[in-house]
């Protein structure tokens, strides 16, 4: 029986269909008296008060009413005790002093009755608990209770395991849980339970390493202080190839946000961040050494309405920070017969003092990657050792890939294209030229450049405005002064309406879309208040919050679409050829918009392989959107990750590394390319594409929003790095540069939009 035949059992003869309806009902009463709620606000509460403003709607859910006998139908149709609905229909009423803390959550909950079971007794959990109790029966026998609470998900594991031999151990922080469990479980001759604290180191609390085979969580792994701690220490006590299962919730609900939700304010005030959504916790799991599995219920599932889902995950490997005397240990209690390691795990076992004593008989083979080992380590050891080869490409595929990229300019007139960036970079500096004239400056006499500076707030780009319109021929200096080359008319409103207009023109006969000439056109319209700093960049490129304009920019031009498919066909390929008995890693940087990510996802679906991909930003914000646009992937997972810090991520631990246009907004690019490519096994690709010639219409607009560079282009002021220089910035990190695209005699070349693919040596 499978996890989710064992969960639709344990619902009966429920209709599914109902709980929709219900939960909607449940939903509206929950909004709409967060929207009446008004008065003062504790301080432990202000995190849960943030949580409501991100659940109402934009509109109004309309006045609070004391919901009528639907509401008690609703609770019975998801099979809550009644109870719950008493419960909470008067917190919905004692609102306002929930908030001031007038009134205790807790007095509520003992008035309305045994509301901590209540709220754990309902139809998804009962179907989440069947589920989980199947996976535990299959992949016992030891298992480990985490936060077992009030015993629903003991009681469906317990007799799932009935009929076997087992040890199964039950853990709460509360010490009144944990004697309820033993006075209704005792009786058991596998059960056993104790208190456990998940903030807490497990081996300090009488769990060693790597003794368990089951750890099952109930809704409580949100309660850590810190989750990725907490699940190293759950990756550490399980043994490698164990399994954790547990339920969470992956968004707030009305109905928590307006009852339980109370329970997790301390007395102390404390920011706490919404639930992680599916993808989150995936990130999470493989940040810890684990390899996720399918979740449940499905998305479209009427089980799905509450928010709540079973995830289980693999223990990968040997964890990464287990040190080599630990690692023998375990290879001599598991007598394993073949492991995979890193490199430079092997060479720390032959050279570890404890080796000659470890009984290694039952090794036959170690397979590792990440380097080579010599000779001596191979003595030492005394066994089969098998270097995991990174994929080799050959010149013939590197030559298919400029042959792919360009079918997608299949069609279109590339000289037309070319002189519609041309015109619309021409457009963008006498845009520049009217921003100057009408703060004043150029015109007439002409201004010094102190003049031209005072009172911008971005004083750099300013001048490395002066330096460009100088290069192109429309500023000229003359006796200490800077002047205007074009007549005041060639670059006056009038005429840039006019130059504005033919620019979209014949952007959108090249691209099919104008949406990127009409972003700039905005910026250079509002240029005086952005050098002036009254006006925000970014609510230029996202309007009202919206993302269209910035999904333009990054798809509709030609040499976008070059790089797109250049890249997409380089992975796809590079997939093609890679062996089915190991996981393709790819790490995507600054996604963004995804622009990237959906042609290269597609590419690495079609070739049927194992695939981990790790899609991350800054912005959490795109990360949930990628989310959603990323459903039909679900080996996609995502976090967060800033190229201008030291990642949280281990060494060596991708093969792939991509970033799409993001490097020019890094601080330093020579350290966040190292920072990059040490996150990269031996063999080891890292895929870019960027600028390498300065574009005129991004000093006018997305130059606005970039940091100060510390790197090659701090000298010149310059907005992107030459082709030069980023050369130097690959060799200076240590890779063999591959490919670069487009090459000498392209007619997109003159553009200096590049693809970049370089790689990690095969040698240590």
């Amino acid at each position: 029986m499978s996890a989710h035949e064992a969960g639709l059992v344990a619902l009966g003869d429920r209709d599914p269909g109902t709980f929709r309806a219900a939960m909607e009902i449940l939903e509206e009463a929950g909004l709409r008296a967060m929207a009446a709620a008004s008065g003062a606000v504790a301080p432990r509460h202000g995190w849960l008060v943030d949580r409501w403003r991100l659940a109402l709607p934009e509109s109004t859910p309309g006045e609070y009413r004391e919901p009528g006998e639907e509401f008690e139908r609703a609770y019975a149709d998801l099979g809550f005790p009644p109870v719950m609905a008493r419960f909470h229909r008067e917190t919905l009423a004692r609102l306002p002093q929930l908030l001031d803390d007038s009134v205790p959550l807790r007095d509520l909950m003992l008035r309305a009755g045994d509301v901590q079971a209540a709220y754990q007794d309902n139809v998804f959990t009962g179907y989440l608990n069947a589920a989980c109790a199947e996976i535990v029966r299959q992949a016992g026998p030891r298992v480990l209770e985490l936060g077992g609470g009030a015993g629903l998900s003991t009681a469906a594991a317990l007799a799932a395991l009935h009929g076997q031999e087992y040890a199964y151990t039950f853990t709460d922080l509360s010490p009144s849980a944990v004697r309820a469990a033993a006075a209704r479980f005792g009786d058991d001759p596998g059960f056993s339970c104790r208190p456990l604290d998940i903030d807490a180191g497990f081996a300090g609390q009488g769990f060693a390493d790597g003794t368990v085979d089951v750890v099952l969580a109930g809704n409580v792994l949100h309660n850590a202080t810190d989750l990725d701690r907490t699940l190293r220490r759950i990756r550490r006590v399980l043994a490698p190839g164990g399994l954790l299962v547990f339920t969470e919730s992956i968004r707030d609900t009305a109905t928590t946000l307006t009852s339980v939700q109370f329970l997790l304010s301390r007395r102390e005030p404390r920011d706490r961040t919404p639930f992680l959504s599916a993808g989150e916790w995936r990130a999470a799991l493989v940040k810890a050494g684990f390899a996720p599995g399918p979740t449940l219920p499905d998305p479209s599932s009427p089980l799905a309405v509450a928010g709540q889902q079973l995830f289980s995950a693999t223990a990968v490997g040997i964890p990464v920070d287990w040190p080599a005397a630990k690692v023998l240990a375990h290879l001599e209690r598991t007598r394993a017969t073949e492991v995979t390691l890193s490199a430079a795990v092997v060479r720390a076992l032959a050279g570890e003092p404890s080796l000659p004593l470890a009984d290694l008989s039952a090794l036959t083979r170690v397979r590792y990657h990440g380097g080579e080992v010599d000779d001596g380590v191979r003595a030492a050891l005394g066994v089969e050792l098998e270097r995991i080869e990174p994929v080799d490409v050959g010149e013939d595929f590197l030559a298919g890939i400029a042959r792919e990229a360009d079918l997608e300019l299949a069609g279109l007139d590339l000289p037309a294209a070319v002189a519609a960036v041309d015109e619309f970079g021409r457009t963008a500096l006498l845009s520049m030229l009217n921003a100057l004239r009408r703060r004043g400056a150029i015109a007439g006499r002409g201004a010094t450049e102190d003049e031209l500076l005072a009172g911008v707030a971005h004083p750099k780009l300013i001048r490395r405005w002066l330096d460009v319109l100088i290069a192109e021929g429309l500023l000229r200096r003359e006796n200490g002064l800077l002047v205007a080359v074009p007549s005041a008319d060639d670059y006056s409103d009038a005429a840039l309406d006019r130059a504005w207009t033919k620019a979209a023109r014949a952007w959108r006969e090249t691209t099919g879309s104008d949406g990127t000439v009409e972003y700039a056109r905005a910026n250079a319209e509002r240029l005086p208040d952005l050098l002036d700093g009254s006006c925000d960049a970014v609510t230029l490129l996202f309007p009202e919050g919206r993302t269209d304009l910035a999904e333009a920019v990054y798809r509709e031009n030609v040499t976008g679409r070059y790089q797109h498919r250049a890249v997409s066909a380089f992975i796809g390929g590079l997939a093609r050829r890679w062996p089915a008995d190991r996981p393709l890693r790819v790490l995507e940087v600054g996604a963004g918009t995804g622009a990237t990510t959906e042609r290269v996802l597609p590419a690495l679906a079609s070739a049927e392989i194992e695939v981990d991909y790790l899609y991350t930003d800054v912005s959490k914000a795109f990360l949930d959107q990628a989310a959603i646009r990323s459903r039909e992937y679900p080996w996609v997972r995502f976090g967060r990750f800033d190229i201008d810090v030291d990642p949280d991520l281990p060494p060596g631990s991708f093969d792939v590394v991509l970033g799409g246009g993001v490097l020019n907004a890094a601080a330093d690019t020579d350290a966040s390319v190292r920072r990059l490519v040490g996150l990269l096994d031996s063999g080891g690709w890292l895929v870019l594409t960027e600028p390498t010639v300065e574009e005129f219409w991004i000093l006018t607009s997305q130059a606005f929003l970039m940091a100060e560079a510390g790197d090659g282009r701090s000298a010149t002021g310059a907005t992107f790095l030459t082709l030069p220089q980023w050369n130097d910035v690959l060799d200076n990190a240590g890779l063999d540069r591959v490919l670069g695209l487009p090459g000498d005699g392209h007619p997109l070349t003159p553009l200096g939009h590049r693809v970049f693919v370089a790689r990690v040596p095969n040698r240590f």
